[in-house]
């Protein structure tokens, strides 16, 4: 079960590798694109930008990332959904949150038991992006939905549930957490469906336990 990497949004999807993900991660071009995002966002925070001209900069910048594309491999290359080729792995996000880091070191001691494989500060700088193993039989809607009552996230963005969907890539020093054996295994299907109970990061009581016995990834996606 794999998932992919373009060059940008446009580009042609090929397979991620343990090597590929290393390249990306060290590449001098995202870091000098991301530190540009971080310096536009500084002039914003000082007055220097507008809002809306820091948007505008972002977006457009971040149009030169390389993308991941957690949710699936393309058996014909381009993103779409006809073709997704599931990988078994999800996204989930944290947006417009004042410390990314500051969350992760609420969350992480909780890793393993959510199958989380991956972690990092987005582009922004405002947003920290999960990447978790599915727990078997779910959809990537309920597997978001499962990770949002884990987390006690009564505002997690829904729409993130298309295999086609895509993660920009950011540099090394933006990663919080990588599980790379975990990230690349071929035996994501094997996870616990009885969890243990998930102690909410930031409140005194427990999530209770879930146990889901869900039909099985459909052969074909139709959208």
């Amino acid at each position: 079960m794999s998932f992919g990497i373009a060059k940008n949004v446009r580009s042609e999807v090929r397979e991620c590798t343990p090597e590929l993900l290393n390249r990306v991660l060290d590449s001098v071009h995202v870091a000098r694109i991301c530190a540009e995002i971080e310096d536009a966002l500084e002039k914003c925070r000082k007055g220097e930008l507008t809002k809306e001209e820091y948007e505008t900069i972002k977006s457009e910048l971040k149009k030169k990332l390389p993308i991941f594309t957690f949710h699936a491999m393309f058996k014909k290359g381009r993103r779409k959904n006809d073709d997704a080729l599931p990988s078994g792995l999800c996204i989930y996000d944290l947006d417009h949150i004042p410390n990314p880091r500051a969350k992760w070191e609420a969350i992480k001691e909780h890793a393993k038991e959510l199958g989380i494989v991956l972690a990092h500060i987005s582009p922004s700088l405002e947003g920290l992006r999960l990447v978790f193993i599915i727990p078997t039989g779910m959809t990537l809607a309920k597997a978001q939905a499962w990770m949002a009552q884990q987390l006690g996230d009564t505002q997690y963005d829904a729409c993130v549930k298309d295999y086609a969907r895509c993660s920009f890539v950011v540099p090394r020093e933006y990663v919080l957490f990588l599980d790379e054996e975990g990230l690349f295994s071929n035996d994501r299907g094997e996870m616990i469906n009885d969890r243990e109970e998930v102690k909410h990061p930031e409140n005194n009581y427990h999530l209770s336990s879930i146990n889901y016995h869900l039909e099985e990834f459909p052969s074909t996606y139709e959208g």
